[in-house]
């Protein structure tokens, strides 16, 4: 059905329950969040029920609005996934969604609603068709003025440029991957470039956070704690360069977030993002740390490079129409509520 069919489709109140991972770990649950978030505030008849297997954070949960509610589940377990599965099916029974959307594989006796499953792709998918969406940066991502920006380095690094870690948390691997890449930048570029991971390490990597003091290059790292979102969006657009060292659409919301903030990106090779970034994204040529370093060494010599990629992502942007992307999203969902 193509876009003019979508946006033609009579509008009602509908109650859509999303079934998704951890949003501030997990780069799908993040997608479908983003979206859950705008289409609340543009539709704010509609009711969303999320339901997750990991508890939000706080600065998740302070960005929902009034018609989203949140319910925690235990953990699924494969081997005993029947508590948490019992509990999902009565959380679901109680709403009565219109129409059930998960980042999850789920059980057949799910059957009984209508379904749709978010992916990594920044996709909808029923039936075997899968439609594209854009995800939303939230508003506190937004250009910034060189005061601004030097007010919030000389907060957060000492006047300094840095790096930042960008998009879901990474797994500890890939974290460690970063600070890896980080050390080969560093030893040799011998730049005063620092790198910022804005987030609690003992509450996320316990054991790294153990170890961390012992990192050659720890006084360059800025771990800021838990901070607000509003906080991470100012550092993000206060940003040298956002680094995504996740997996495959890890990066596609980190994406839209630096083309509002007008930062570059930096990842790792994801063949679906480059097809959608339009020259706007810097690519490593392997998910290695050598791979990762050579771009952080890319971008930190060439700052036409830098200003070429900021370039591309700001007309990108300003392709993107936020409003009209969500009457979209909303009229996809509409129209497998009443198709399937």
């Amino acid at each position: 059905m193509d876009n003019r069919r979508l946006r033609a489709l009579p509008l009602r109140s509908m109650r859509v329950a999303f079934f998704i991972n951890d949003p501030a770990t997990n780069g799908v649950a993040s997608i479908a969040l983003s979206w859950i978030r705008q289409l609340a505030t543009q539709y704010p008849e509609d009711r969303y029920l999320v339901l997750s297997e990991s508890p939000f954070s706080v600065f998740v949960e302070s960005l929902l609005t009034e018609n989203i509610s949140i319910v925690n589940l235990p953990h699924r377990y494969l081997l005993f996934p029947f508590w948490s599965d019992a509990l999902l099916f009565k959380k679901l029974f109680s709403f009565r969604p219109d129409l059930f959307v998960t980042t999850h594989p789920t059980h057949r006796v799910f059957a009984r609603w209508k379904q749709a499953r978010v992916t990594a792709k920044g996709g909808l998918v029923a039936n075997g068709v899968e439609t594209f969406f854009t995800p939303f940066a939230s508003p506190a991502y937004t250009l910034m003025g060189a005061e601004e920006k030097l007010a919030v380095k000389e907060e957060w690094s000492f006047g300094r440029e840095f790096f930042m870690l960008a998009g879901p948390l990474p797994s500890e691997s890939q974290l460690t991957m970063l600070l890896q890449a980080f050390s080969i930048f560093k030893l040799r570029q011998q730049s005063g470039l620092r790198l910022v991971l804005p987030f609690s390490l003992a509450d996320h990597y316990p054991s790294l956070a153990k170890k961390i003091d012992q990192y050659k290059y720890r006084s360059a790292l800025v771990i800021t704690g838990v901070i607000a979102p509003e906080q991470v969006a100012q550092l993000a657009g206060s940003a040298y360069a956002l680094v995504v060292p996740g997996p495959p659409g890890s990066a596609l919301l980190a994406t839209v977030q630096a083309w509002k903030a007008g930062v570059p990106l930096l990842t790792l090779p994801d063949s679906e993002l480059l097809a959608r970034t339009n020259e706007s994204v810097l690519f490593a040529a392997e998910p290695t740390k050598e791979a990762l370093a050579a771009i952080m060494m890319q971008i930190y010599k060439d700052e036409s490079l830098r200003l070429q990629l900021i370039r591309h992502g700001q007309q990108n942007w300003l392709t993107v129409d936020m409003v009209a992307e969500t009457t979209r999203l909303r009229s996809k969902l509409q129209q497998l509520v009443s198709e399937l």
